[in-house]
């Protein structure tokens, strides 16, 4: 019998707590009236416990729509996330699940300055627009998180983009100089070696020239002439 009755007493437990569970499941719009002339469950309470609970059940609904939009907005952010996810390029080549085979290819070939400055002149113009600049700036801000957290600088800004086109400019121009330089010098390197060969041939030739003269004229001398 006392096995019995401690069985039942645990089961009594357990579903009390089962109950308890399924009441939180159920939303507080199922139980709590909005209208304020329904005064039941405020029977035996003073004035200011009653004017407490009703602020109390006040804050409670204020709450729950609150943690409700915060959720919705969460949700926002997760979808502007994935899309961001999806669209994204790392700067190089944008990653299609049909290019997957050939990305060895693909990740060496990266945007053009030119390419990126038009880009970002455009995504500007986009966070202008009235009605989309706020989607459009926050999954820029999703896209360049990402593109960080991967290790990949972010060049969207325009002033920047256009400094960067024209020191790229600059050094070209420079480096183009120094080339040029460069086969100038060794033109002229090219040239006196050519110069200093040639003289050295004309030298020789006139030196074996008078070697030949002067065996002759040795050899008369010998021969008594």
């Amino acid at each position: 019998k006392k096995e019995k009755l401690d069985l039942d007493v645990d089961m009594i437990h357990r579903h009390g707590e089962f109950s308890d569970k399924l009441i939180n499941l159920i939303p507080a719009r199922f139980y709590l009236s909005d209208d304020d002339t329904e005064k039941k469950w405020f029977q035996g309470l003073s004035k200011a416990e009653k004017a407490d609970a009703k602020r109390e059940t006040v804050e409670n609904i204020k709450k729950a729509k609150r943690d409700r939009k915060k959720i919705d907005s969460a949700a926002e952010e997760l979808n502007v996330v994935e899309e961001a996810v999806k669209d994204l390029t790392y700067g190089y080549v944008k990653i299609e699940d049909n290019d997957a085979g050939n990305w060895k290819k693909n990740k060496k070939k990266r945007v053009s300055k030119a390419k990126e400055l038009e880009m970002a002149m455009k995504l500007r113009d986009l966070k202008k627009d009235p009605e989309k600049g706020d989607v459009v700036a926050k999954k820029n801000s999703w896209q360049a998180a990402i593109k960080r957290a991967a290790g990949i600088k972010v060049r969207d800004d325009p002033k920047r983009l256009k400094q960067r086109i024209h020191k790229g400019k600059k050094r070209r121009e420079k480096n183009a100089e120094k080339w040029k330089e460069r086969v100038e010098v060794q033109k002229k390197v090219r040239e006196e070696k050519q110069q200093k060969r040639s003289e050295n041939i004309t030298e020789r030739i006139q030196q074996n020239k008078m070697r030949k003269i002067a065996k002759r004229e040795k050899k008369l001398l010998r021969s008594g002439y």
